[in-house]
């Protein structure tokens, strides 16, 4: 269990988020506390989401001492990611917050995984990329803004390995879709070796509640019967159900 000071701005507003994520191998809570704590837990655990997500809730609540009718908002990673496991937290984001009755905040897979890396590397930008099976890859450029937040270049993209130009990258990359962008394309480094890769990096809770946050001063939250998931896949986009 981890306990730090947040790095968020302070609002006049008492705020209880609960983040959570389940959309690749790992999967994470976090809960940004009313006083500017933060508590976590992460793990890499595939295929066994199900079985941790509602213990690292309790685990993180527990910590805060915040009971859940505490919370004020609830936030989870949407996709593009692992069908099932953004599936697992979308209808567990959904219940929560219906039975609650406060609002959802849906944060970008590839966005949350572009803060993990700046928060990490500190670098300026990062070319994200996940695995998305089939020759294929979800990949997005995000740049760091002046407060620290990983804000997105253009589009989040589904692409076949052979469609991507990465003659001009930015200074980092992260996620497991470099794995397979450099077993096929094994001269790479070569010519790019300036570039700091973290093939291993994934999303985490932690990185997800200041995305959230700033989502949230935006006023970019949504009632839990309007979460949408970002798929990127045409073919499975749709919405979870309601509880």
């Amino acid at each position: 269990m981890e306990d730090h000071p947040a790095v968020f701005v302070e609002s006049q507003i008492k705020l209880n988020i609960l983040a959570i994520d389940s959309s690749t191998e790992a999967c994470s809570a976090a809960l940004l506390r009313d006083d500017g704590q933060v508590f976590a837990e992460f793990e890499i655990a595939p295929r066994q989401h199900t079985r941790l997500l509602s213990k690292m809730m309790d685990a993180v609540l527990d910590a805060g001492k915040t009971p859940k009718s505490s919370l004020t908002h609830c936030a989870f990673c949407n996709g593009p990611g692992a069908f099932t496991g953004i599936r697992i937290a979308a209808a567990t984001a959904q219940g929560l917050a219906i039975g609650l009755e406060i609002p959802v905040i849906t944060i970008s897979t590839l966005a949350t995984l572009a803060q993990a890396s700046m928060d990490r590397h500190s670098l300026a930008d990062t070319l994200v990329a996940l695995d998305a099976r089939m020759g294929e890859i979800y990949w997005a450029i995000y740049q760091r803004n002046k407060s620290g937040i990983a804000t997105l270049k253009d589009s989040e993209k589904l692409d076949k390995l052979d469609k991507l130009n990465l003659e001009t990258l930015p200074a980092s990359g992260a996620g497991h879709g470099w794995k397979v962008i450099l077993e096929n394309s094994p001269g790479w480094m070569v010519k790019h070796n300036d570039i700091v890769i973290d093939a291993d990096l994934l999303p985490d809770a932690r990185s997800l509640l200041k995305l959230a946050r700033q989502a949230l001063c935006e006023n970019r939250v949504v009632k839990p019967e309007n979460v949408q998931i970002n798929y990127l896949r045409n073919r499975v986009a749709d919405k979870p159900r309601s509880r």
